[in-house]
């Protein structure tokens, strides 16, 4: 028997119906070698079929296994590529900031020198806070980024004293102190 005597007539599907195309176009194909061919024929035609089927179905096993590896080495990539970039950014930060600090320090610094320079005439207490320890200990903590504790207490002590100056009082018009 052979396949090109037979009509060309859709057999019906052993599975009732399947969604699946594919699926009902294979059992379809096996029915008409089930017919063409007998079942014996059809059984020897299996079993030589059959070690073909493992082979393709290995190859497909390890085209999948290298395609998720792909997959994967490539998210790794991806991954550490995230990270290096958040890397870069987190230091542009962090070097920003750094510098911020330092040019407000920078500023600060010429700030309380020309204030102390300003008020060395009138009030030497408030130079020597202005321009002494204190100075030292900004351009310290800020630029340096150490401090200890014992610096802070002496810089706090020095300002409070600084502002605890007993001024000499002004003379009072009318009292006839000349």
């Amino acid at each position: 028997m052979s396949l090109e005597g037979q009509s060309s007539r859709p057999s019906p599907s052993p599975v009732g119906g399947s969604a699946d195309p594919l699926l009902s176009a294979g059992l379809g194909i096996a029915a008409q070698w089930g017919q063409a061919l007998g079942p014996e024929q059809l059984q020897v035609a299996l079993k030589a079929l059959e070690p073909q089927l493992r082979r393709e179905h290995e190859l497909n096993m390890l085209r999948l296994q290298r395609q998720e590896a792909d997959a994967a080495r490539k998210a790794a990539a991806e991954d550490a590529e995230m990270e290096r970039e958040a890397r870069e950014k987190i230091s542009a930060r962090h070097h920003a900031y750094r510098m911020t600090m330092l040019r407000s320090a920078v500023g600060l610094s010429v700030g309380m020198l020309a204030g102390g320079l300003y008020a060395m005439p009138h009030n030497p207490w408030i130079a020597g806070a202005l321009c002494g320890p204190s100075l030292l200990s900004l351009l310290r903590i800020f630029v340096l980024r150490r401090s200890t504790d014992t610096e802070l207490r002496e810089s706090a002590r020095l300002a409070h004293s600084a502002g605890n100056v007993q001024q000499p009082a002004p003379a009072q018009p009318g009292s006839g102190v000349v």
